[in-house]
């Protein structure tokens, strides 16, 4: 089974909240990836693990049989949403392309970089079952305190990424916060979250996001020294958690850590365009300049 090391760049026209065409080329370590409001990139994150997905193909929505669809498509009342995404496991290179209504794929075609191998439809979804993938990673659902990327294997892997966590959010300046970390995965804190602007965020049930952000990243540098490799990880980070200044350094940290590790951690965030020239964040589109 190969093993999806690296996503080099993506596309789509359109999708959700998100309804914009955007591109972007990754870094091979750490890539940031600003839109002007949170749900934005939630929705992003939405469709590339729609893209991954093996479960959600369903070519028969647009089938003639589908009278109902079909005309609420030509009317314009389902938008159709083509992706594709260039990624590179252990032996090749490929590129993925699916075309969705809503949240099923009707089209797809998986080609192999640099040779006349390509799978289309059915083909292909079943070829994509065989990778593994990148992780994503939402900002909801019942497991997002959760070790999503990489549960502790034992009290020393374990210890690890609770003291890497700890020791990177006293780092940012979040010194009143401890974070935990129990044997079945689960992720807490206990106090408050302390940061420069003096805010104080309460924990115990939902960790807060500059926190979430660095036990995923804590989880990604512990796969890969026990497994010598992790698959990308992408993750969201709500910047407005933070003042400038503190999500300046948290970038700048996640940055020095992704290429010290040599993993590839991408991070969706809402910012504004200065501090995006600051952390040197790839931007979307701003929605605000369509507003009246």
């Amino acid at each position: 089974m190969e093993t999806i090391r690296e996503i080099i760049e993506f596309s789509h026209d359109g999708y959700g909240q998100m309804w914009y065409p955007f591109s972007a080329s990754l870094e091979e370590n750490n890539t940031t990836i600003s839109a002007e409001y949170y749900f934005e990139i939630n929705d992003l994150l939405t469709l590339l693990r729609a893209m991954f997905a093996t479960n959600n193909h369903n070519p028969e929505l647009m089938s003639k049989g589908n009278v109902k669809m079909s005309r609420k498509h030509l009317l314009g009342d389902v938008k159709k949403t083509v992706c594709a995404i260039r990624f590179k496991t252990e032996k090749s290179e490929y590129i993925l392309q699916r075309c969705f209504i809503g949240q099923f794929s009707t089209e797809a075609r998986l080609q192999k970089v640099g040779s006349t191998i390509t799978y289309h439809g059915q083909n292909a979804i079943q070829t994509l079952g065989k990778f593994n993938k990148p992780i994503i990673i939402d900002d909801g659902g019942l497991y997002l305190n959760g070790s999503l990327i990489f549960k502790p294997l034992d009290s020393y892997s374990r210890s690890c990424m609770v003291s890497l966590s700890n020791n990177w959010a006293r780092m940012i300046g979040l010194v009143d916060s401890r974070i935990e970390l129990d044997i079945e995965g689960r992720w807490s804190t206990s106090g408050d979250v302390d940061s420069f602007a003096s805010r104080r965020h309460s924990s115990r049930t939902r960790m807060p996001s500059p926190l979430r952000l660095l036990t995923n990243l804590a989880q990604a540098v512990m796969k890969k020294r026990t497994y010598g490799m992790s698959a990308p990880v992408l993750t969201p980070f709500n910047v407005e958690t933070l003042n400038e200044f503190e999500a300046i350094a948290m970038m700048d940290l996640v940055s020095t850590v992704c290429k010290e590790e040599n993993i590839q951690f991408i991070v969706g965030i809402n910012s504004t365009t200065k501090t995006n020239s600051m952390i040197n964040a790839i931007e979307t589109p701003r929605l605000s300049i369509y507003e009246t």
